[in-house]
């Protein structure tokens, strides 16, 4: 195996590094583990195909990923997510590193067709998020810093990033017992393409949630765009990003590209 650069950092116990990954493991809000002196990031890849081969990340030239399927949160996972259930980032030396997203040829690690690159600069110390959205030679990417400091008990914070190209008017986001104006609320917008919004604290109620978006500034007695209805308690002081991706203007079921709501899980 090679020698890597990189650590693998779990935000719940300490675990050994692999380059393929976290093993899955139990999630508890415990006091986070930083490995002291690095850079800790993740990587998001939103840029949708209709059809979405497996890929990988690269670190510097350095594979850091197993083949991962679109749309996993790497290292960790989420809800809507591909991924496990935990919230891990990766420790890198601060400073300036290309991240690569590729396709691998099979069997192998070598490159066959490299789809998206972003050369970002990392702090020591902190948690750091980048997205890549939209397709082809539209794809963009996003750095953002994480802040990872729990809300108060009974509480679990959340912030929007927006990475749906195709709505002008942005996204405003819901949050309640269903998807109709008499039973959700507007919790968040609006929030336009690349944006990321603040942090917005809500109860962790335990038993069913419900979310849906719809067009900035629309009515809330408009039908949403889409909705994401999870079944998962939410563990009590969670941290997560909420992640809007895909294209307004697909609607088939089963295409990767369609319009979704992700949780990305931080902590």
């Amino acid at each position: 195996m090679k020698k890597s650069i990189l650590y693998t950092v779990c935000t719940m116990a300490i675990v050994s590094f692999i380059l393929m990954g976290c093993e899955k493991n139990e999630f508890s809000l415990k006091d986070n583990v930083f490995v002291t002196g690095k850079a800790l990031l993740k990587v998001n890849f939103g840029a949708a195909y209709r059809v979405t081969p497996t890929y990988q990340i690269k670190i510097d030239g350095i594979r850091v990923s197993s083949n991962l399927t679109f749309f996993t949160p790497f290292p960790g996972g989420g809800l809507n997510t591909g991924g496990g259930s935990t919230a891990d980032f990766l420790g890198v030396e601060p400073g300036s590193h290309k991240v690569t997203i590729s396709l691998p040829f099979v069997g192998t690690e070598k490159d066959s067709v490299e789809i998206a690159s972003a050369t970002v600069n990392l702090t020591a110390d902190k948690y750091h998020s980048l997205y890549f959205a939209d397709t082809a030679a539209n794809i963009t990417n996003l750095l953002f810093e994480d802040n990872l400091t729990s809300p108060d008990s009974g509480f679990v914070k959340y912030r929007v990033i927006n990475l749906m190209p195709d709505l002008a008017a942005g996204i405003d986001l819901y949050q309640g017992t269903g998807i109709t104006s008499s039973t959700s609320t507007k919790v968040a917008g609006p929030i336009l393409y690349k944006q990321m919004g603040d942090y917005i604290t809500l109860p962790s109620n335990p038993g069913v949630q419900f979310w849906s978006i719809r067009p900035a500034g629309a009515a809330a007695t408009t039908v949403p765009i889409a909705s994401y209805t999870s079944a998962s308690t939410i563990v009590n002081q969670r941290v997560f990003t909420i992640a809007i991706r895909g294209y307004n203007a697909v609607s088939t079921t089963g295409d990767p590209r369609i319009k979704a709501i992700s949780f990305i899980y931080n902590r």
